[in-house]
């Protein structure tokens, strides 16, 4: 997911860390540290943006148009913004009119530390190349695809997106939130890494990939993780909304 920049993420992720946090039956902020992968997670039916996701893909359905387009019942009107938020708009729309100068957004604009670049353009480098391999084996072998092959393909981008936000400064944010969701992108970078890792493992124990073909991107793999890990030490102890709080969510399961 792109970060917002908006306090209700930051919210939500303060309220995540302190105990699972449940809203109309979805688990608040689950969708922040995920992988994407919806056709793989367990936990969609608690997830808003896969609910907003299927709402919008069923208004382009004909097949639900009259489900989705009938009009609300009262209770789901929307009732109108209250003073305070309509203010708040129009102070919002008064900034879009008077955008800042080049300077002032020099100065604001988020930037991945120099002494990190390095691990930035690695994780990149990693995905490009991943990219072109995929590419050629598809064009070679158009058979098919195994499960590792569609870890590899999926996490490739992924792991360098996740890593780019766990190096990159904000400067008009709060530090602390700002520590915290960089060691949540950092553990969802790690958990890609690792499963990438053995993805690439298993097409060459396969025999699958030649292990000449495999190591350079294995070794990729391992510095990334390596150089992850050193720079944000707390990662592997984040606790994504969801995913790493088990009892919650079993009480949650039982509670239905």
């Amino acid at each position: 997911m792109p970060r917002q920049s908006s306090g209700l993420l930051f919210a939500e992720l303060s309220e995540a860390e302190a105990a699972m946090e449940v809203r109309d039956g979805f688990i608040i902020g689950i969708f922040n540290y995920c992988d994407s992968w919806c056709e793989r997670c367990p936990f969609t039916s608690r997830c808003h943006v896969f609910a907003h996701r299927a709402e919008m893909e069923a208004r382009l359905d004909p097949q639900y148009a009259a489900i989705v387009n009938a009009p609300a019942r009262p209770e789901e009107v929307v009732p109108p913004p209250p003073r305070w938020m309509q203010e708040l708009i129009e102070e919002m729309n008064d900034a879009c009119r008077n955008p800042p100068s080049a300077e002032e957004l020099a100065r604001f604009q988020p930037r991945v530390p120099v002494e990190h670049a390095p691990v930035n353009a690695r994780a990149k480098e990693y995905a490009f190349r991943t990219f072109r391999w995929l590419q050629v084996r598809e064009t070679s072998s158009p058979g098919g695809r195994d499960d590792a092959y569609e870890v590899v393909s999926w996490f490739h981008f992924m792991i360098g997106a996740k890593i780019n936000r766990a190096l990159t400064v904000w400067p008009d944010d709060d530090d602390e939130l700002v520590s915290s969701d960089a060691d949540g992108s950092a553990k969802v970078a790690l958990i890609g890494i690792e499963r990438s890792h053995a993805a690439w493992l298993s097409l060459v124990e396969r025999d699958l990939v030649s292990a000449g073909d495999a190591e350079p991107f294995i070794t990729d793999l391992v510095w990334l993780g390596q150089e992850l890990e050193r720079i944000r030490p707390h990662a592997r102890a984040f606790v994504r909304p969801g995913f790493d709080e088990p009892d919650d969510v079993a009480r949650l399961l039982a509670s239905c």
